[in-house]
C-alpha cells in the first residue's frame, strides 16, 4: 500500500511492533504508521529500530523506539509500560520478533542449521539452544500477548493482537525442530488467547508466512533454496515483507472485526496442493 492509498484504518491507535527493526516487522511498522497509528518499534537491533522510526517520522508519522529482548520477561513488561506511558494507550500488538536458530541474532554461522545441518540436527542440539528458540518464539510471544492484553483491559477498551507463526508450524523441516515446535505453539497460543480475552473485545490472530525474502531467510536465499521452494508453489515465487504486512494490517483493522483465533497463511499457496 502506498502512502497515496492510505485510508486511515488505524487512525488514533497506538501499536507495539516487536521485531520492528527489519523484515516483516519493519514493513508492518511502516504500513501501520501510514494508516494513522503511532508505533512503538521494539527490537534488539538498535540501528534497525532507529532506521524504522526515522522512516516513519520522515513521512510525517509518530514513532518511538525501545530496545526489547522478547526472550526476557522483564524487558517485555517494561516495553508495554513504556508504550502506555509515552504514547498514552495500547490498541494493537504485533509480535514479529523471532529467531530461526539460537544464535541467529549474533549471526553465528557455525550454528546456522541451514549452512551447517549437523549443527541443527536434533540429536546434536544442546538443550540451551533449543530453549532459547522457545523462549523467544513462544514464551516471549505469550508474555507479549499477556502484558498487552492486561494493558488493554486496564484501559477499558478492546484491541488487536497479531502473532507471527510460520508454515513451519504445519510441517517438519530438517534441522530446525525447535523453530517448527515454537511456531506450532504460536498457532495454538493464538487460539487460546482468542478464547480467553474475546469477551474483553480483544481479537487475537496470527499470520503464517511462507518463503518470504527477509534477513532471516538470507542463508536460504544465498544457497538458492528459498527460490527452489517457492518455484514449486502455486504462485511460483517468493514473497515480500510488505505482502505479509498487508495481512497483518487487515487483522489489526476494523475490516476483520469478526475474525479471531485464526492463523492466515501468507505463503504463496503452500500446502494448497
Amino acid at each position: 500500500m502506498s502512502e497515496a492509498s492510505a485510508s486511515g484504518l488505524l487512525a488514533g491507535k497506538v501499536a507495539i511492533v516487536t521485531g520492528g527493526g527489519s523484515g516483516m516487522g519493519r514493513a508492518s511498522s511502516l504500513l501501520f504508521a501510514r494508516e494513522g497509528a503511532a508505533v512503538l518499534v521494539a527490537d534488539v537491533n538498535d540501528d534497525g529500530g532507529a532506521e524504522t522510526v526515522a522512516r516513519i517520522r520522515a513521512a510525517g508519522g509518530r514513532a518511538e523506539y525501545v530496545h526489547a529482548d522478547t526472550g526476557s520477561e522483564s524487558a517485555i513488561v517494561s516495553m508495554v509500560a513504556y508504550a502506555a506511558r509515552t504514547m498514552g494507550r495500547v490498541d494493537a500488538l504485533v509480535t514479529a520478533a523471532g529467531i530461526s536458530y539460537s544464535n541467529a541474532v549474533e549471526h553465528d554461522e557455525t550454528t546456522d542449521p541451514f549452512r551447517h545441518p549437523d549443527a541443527g540436527f536434533i540429536l546434536n542440539k544442546p538443550t540451551a539452544r533449543w530453549q532459547k528458540v522457545l523462549d523467544v518464539n513462544l514464551t516471549g510471544v505469550m508474555i507479549c500477548n499477556r502484558e498487552a492484553a492486561r494493558q488493554m483491559i486496564a484501559e477499558g477498551h478492546g484491541g488487536t493482537i497479531v502473532n507471527f507463526a510460520s508454515i513451519a508450524a504445519y510441517g517438519p523441516a530438517p534441522n530446525i525442530a525447535d523453530y517448527c515446535v515454537s511456531k506450532a505453539g504460536v498457532v495454538m497460543l493464538t487460539k487460546c488467547f482468542a478464547a480467553e480475552v474475546g469477551r474483553a473485545g480483544i481479537r487475537v490472530n496470527a499470520v503464517a508466512p511462507g518463503p518470504i525474502e527477509t534477513g532471516m531467510t538470507q542463508s536460504l536465499i544465498d544457497m538458492g533454496r528459498l527460490q527452489k521452494q517457492a518455484a514449486g508453489l502455486p504462485l511460483g515465487r517468493t514473497g515480500q515483507p510488505e505482502e505479509v504486512a498487508n495481512v497483518v494490517l487487515f487483522l489489526s483493522s476494523p475490516q476483520s472485526s469478526y475474525i479471531t483465533g485464526k492463523t492466515i497463511g501468507v505463503d504463496g499457496g503452500t500446502y494448497t496442493i
